[in-house]
């Protein structure tokens, strides 16, 4: 509930005129009425057209008022504007001699220029005008040091960065969950606070840096074309599409009554951050993270800067402005010791243009101010509703301001005006208006009074929304329609008519909001309804180093997301859920294509279907291995592989010699006989590991680690299955083994029987065992991952990605438990080789049928990120279940086009429009009819 406002200042005429506005019109049609009928040289005909075209106007007006304000109020702020209206030039600005102190204000900033010469000083000197600070008196700080801000008027202010979530995706029962939590920080929370939330376009500049930097440092030509496309593709987002969203919390110290000026520096730096942990603690449970600032001072004066320079901090950074600031600083004084440079000259625009009523000009960009008026809220809301004001798009600021008022004095002002209310609703007729004013009054008293004995707070709350544009036209185009959003949830705006510069001044994050526009705007609430207005709800996935997965599609945010940052993520795997023909393929390829871009490692296993990944792998200078008994490629299972260990060597020292690489080899190889003869016995298990290690011996290969090599330090060759076939062969216990064995051997599947024929170097390997059947696909579906999982335990400082399509093949109902438990194991460990298991699976039943499920459940609680496009319904409310979906989602899921998918992590869950470009799509797709577009295409080239 946000109630009316309990105190009324009554109206006249069943509600029709405003008191005050009644009032005025009588003074102004008197006196100009009177000065009129006292003209003794007009007739009275001649009076009464002039008083028509004088005095009726007059009195229309003030009766009606300007911009909800009455006439008198306006005329007074019109005035005052035209008095005062200016444009504030940084460049004629410098400090004079006694505003110089001793103390560098951003002593780390970088260091100050060199000495100049005298020629140059003098030089310089005549080239700048000496004026007084008009900028250094404009702006309201004074200095930023010990992690706040020191402001002109004596306060003292802490500003904090927060982390949203996404909460219109969450549960009913957790959005109540969270509101609850936050009415908990309201409670114990300063008397006076401001949230700013900055909307703008997302600054993409630094992670196509990274991208330019990829592309200098790769050594392939189609890589390099790739990357060239993906930074294009960045680029054009981040143009059209793409905005972010910074949240800020603005805490104010509060003295204590009677408390000592002398010692009150100290009391704010300790008051202010004992609030920054107390709201960093309650936040934490709302899901939100207060953003821990290396560099506080620093952080604060960047926000100023960007808050002043939009157009310009797009291009130019804090840090380089300021170097530039500092040069021209020590240009335009004279030559001293030691010489304080203020903030202003740091992150104040060049320019500040005051000259319009409705709009200012700042560094080249239009700002106009808005303010919900008092009257402009609805009486009930949804939480989260200011999700509304939120992400409403690109150049949409929101400013709130909370001030609580003390208990005592709100509950007597209640009581009293509670009374004044009856009893003038006693003397109202019931047809009035003016009658269900006061009624309304009286009812929202009686909520109020009602919410204060059961301990809530009575607030009261300010909303200010600042619009930017780069002219004034399309100022006006967002103006309107901002209007129509706000008219269709039931919302008031109003433009703060020549109160921009105060409106500008007040949505700096200072806490302190212009008298007038607080009278104007200022709408009373308790604690539930503030909670109410939680306004961190819009969640974004973007980092720098990370991949582009497409765009938010509630806020317009870059999904950028680097997996292996594990200060995000506690692990980098990653489950895509879908349907057939939901994109999957599509989504797993596009992945694998930007972290190869990104030089990492990939794997990728396609144990249905291969055919689909070998375009990309061609394109991408990839190495397509095939193992089926048709292909001539061989990887020897019998293999041990000579792993590069000097990074784990240089960690760990050397402990080659404490493990047995033929025992770890061979306790491989009884998951793959497993595979192969699930009906083993105990008594064949132990035959067949003394045939394995007696076929080794054959070779010279002992559980001495250095029986593995030969003189010039290459490891010896290695047996092949027909090896092992032979030892078998010589017992007659082991026969049965030797007859199944026998089919890779000499039988259909003979290609098995090979030494390893294919490069294992490559950075992107495709290992394509789709035209495997039955039994051998399981088969040939781990003989893929053992290469795989020696070469990402070689180096745990290199970023690997193994990616797994239609893993159900692996884990599922007509799957080993020794399969499944190894690629359950490889989701659990993985992380700690540096790699990440991504796998895709468009089975939900079967993913979730071997041992009840206890592998794809293993393995999506492993996998800190999951993917969920389209599935049925059935399958839709299984993955509800064991994800916690709300319903919400799951009508999404259901109803989601190709090309759209959930992504959860963190316990954040974001609906997103994968994005790739032409080239990309030219690569992947396996659509019939863009397949059919493409080979139109090709055969017209030829």
């Amino acid at each position: 509930m946000i109630p009316p406002n309990f105190i009324s200042e009554g109206s006249l005429f069943g509600g029709i005129l405003k008191l005050r506005n009644a009032i005025e019109a009588v003074v102004f049609s008197l006196g100009i009425a009177v000065p009129v009928l006292k003209i003794a040289a007009f007739s009275f005909t001649t009076k009464i057209i002039i008083l028509c075209l004088t005095a009726l106007p007059a009195g229309i007006f003030a009766l009606i008022g300007v911009g909800g304000e009455s006439l008198t109020a306006f005329l007074m702020n019109f005035f005052h504007f035209l008095r005062t209206r200016r444009t504030i030039s940084v460049e004629t600005v410098c400090v004079s001699e006694e505003k110089r102190t001793d103390k560098h204000l951003f002593p780390d900033i970088g260091d100050l220029p060199e000495e100049f010469d005298e020629e140059e000083k003098v030089s310089a000197r005549k080239k700048r005008k000496k004026k007084q600070p008009a900028e250094a008196d404009f702006f309201p700080v004074e200095k930023i040091e010990n992690g706040i801000c020191y402001l002109k008027d004596k306060r003292y202010i802490k500003i904090m960065e927060i982390e949203p979530i996404n909460f219109l995706l969450r549960s009913a029962r957790e959005q109540r969950n969270i509101v609850y939590s936050y009415m908990s920080y309201l409670k114990i929370s300063p008397v006076k606070m401001q949230i700013k939330v900055i909307s703008k376009k997302a600054d993409i500049g630094s992670h196509l840096q990274k991208i330019q930097n990829d592309i200098a440092q790769e050594k392939n030509e189609k890589c390099k074309i790739l990357l060239m496309d993906y930074y294009n593709l960045i680029r054009r987002i981040g143009l059209k599409e793409a905005v972010t969203r910074r949240f800020f919390m603005v805490l104010e110290y509060e003295p204590m009554p009677g408390g000592s000026k002398k010692n009150e520096e100290k009391e704010a730096i300790a008051q202010l951050h004992i609030a920054e942990q107390t709201a960093r603690t309650y936040l934490r449970q709302c899901g939100n993270e207060v953003i821990e600032q290396e560099k506080p001072e620093e952080f604060m004066a960047e926000l100023f800067y960007i808050l002043l320079n939009r157009k310009k901090s797009n291009s130019v950074g804090f840090v380089e402005n300021a170097a530039e600031a500092v040069d021209e600083y020590f240009l335009a004084v004279d030559k001293t010791d030691k010489i304080e440079i203020p903030i202003s000259s740091l992150v104040m625009p060049k320019e500040i243009k005051f000259q319009k009523g409705s709009y200012i000009e700042i560094d080249g960009l239009y700002y106009a101010y808005f303010m919900i008026p008092s009257d402009g809220y609805k009486s009930q809301v949804a939480a989260g509703w200011l999700s509304l004001l939120v992400n409403a798009g690109e150049g949409i600021d929101v400013d709130i301001f909370l001030n609580k008022e003390p208990k005592d004095k709100a509950q007597f002002r209640l009581g009293q005006q509670i009374r004044i209310n009856r009893s003038k609703m006693k003397e109202t007729s019931d047809t009035n208006t003016d009658f269900d004013e006061i009624d309304s009054a009286i009812r929202s008293g009686y909520y109020l009074k009602e919410g204060l004995a059961n301990n809530q707070d009575f607030y009261y709350m300010n909303i200010l929304i600042t619009i930017t544009a780069d002219s004034v036209e399309e100022l006006e185009w967002r103006s309107n329609e901002m209007k129509k959003l706000m008219v269709s949830q039931d919302l008031q705006m109003k433009l703060c008519y020549f109160r921009q510069e105060q409106a500008f001044l007040s949505t700096l994050p200072l806490n302190k909001m212009e008298k007038g526009l607080y009278a104007l705007s200022k709408r009373n609430v308790l604690t539930s309804g503030v909670s109410g207005c939680y306004p961190y709800v819009s969640f974004e996935m973007s980092d720098d180093n990370g991949i582009l997965l497409g765009v938010n599609r509630y806020n317009n945010s870059l999904i950028i997301v680097d997996i292996f940052n594990s200060k995000i993520y506690k692990n980098a795997n990653m489950a895509i859920l879908g349907t057939s023909g939901a994109g999957k393929t599509f989504t797993l390829q596009l992945m694998a294509m930007r972290l190869r871009e990104k030089n990492v490692q990939v794997f990728i296993l396609a144990p249905l279907k291969g055919h689909e990944f070998r375009r990309a792998c061609h394109n991408i200078d990839g190495e397509f291995i095939q193992i089926s008994p048709a292909s001539h490629h061989c990887i020897n299972i019998m293999e041990i592989r000579k792993t590069d260990q000097k990074a784990n060597i240089c960690l760990d020292g050397d402990q080659r010699a404490e493990r047995s690489e033929l025992a770890a080899k061979i306790q491989r190889l009884h998951i793959f006989f497993s595979l192969l003869i699930p009906d083993m016995s105990h008594e064949e298990r132990q035959l067949l590991d003394e045939a394995l290690i007696k076929t080794y011996a054959l070779k010279g290969i002992t559980h001495q680690n250095a029986s593995l090599y030969q003189q010039d330090g290459s490891y010896k060759p290695m047996p092949v299955l027909g090896d092992v076939y032979a030892v078998l062969m010589e017992n007659p216990e082991t026969k049965r083994m030797a007859n199944i064995l026998n089919r890779l051997v000499h039988g259909s599947a003979s290609t098995f029987n090979q030494q390893t024929n294919v490069r294992l170097d490559n950075k992107y390997i495709v290992l394509d065992i789709s035209e495997l059947t039955g039994d051998l696909l399981t088969v040939g579906m781990f003989l893929a991952l053992d290469y795989v999982w020696d070469k990402a335990k070689e180096d745990r400082t290199v970023e690997k990605a193994i990616f797994i399509d239609e893993v159900w093949q692996l884990i599922g109902a007509s799957s080993n438990r020794l399969a499944a438990e190894f690629v359950l194991e490889i989701f659990k460990i993985i992380r700690g080789y540096g790699g990440a298991a991504i796998c895709a699976t468009q089975d939900i039943n079967d993913f979730l049928a071997l041992d009840d499920g206890k592998y794809g459940k293993g393995i999506l609680n492993n996998s800190k990120t999951k993917i969920v496009l389209n599935l049925e319904d059935e399958e839709a409310q299984r993955v509800q279940e064991i994800l916690n979906l709300s319903d919400t989602e799951v009508m999404n899921i259901t109803h989601f086009a190709r090309g759209n998918g959930l992504i959860l992590t963190n316990n954040n869950n974001v609906t997103v429009e994968f994005k790739a470009s032409a080239l990309e799509t030219e690569m992947i797709t396996t659509d019939r009819q863009q397949l059919q577009e493409l080979l139109k295409r090709r055969e017209m080239k030829q």
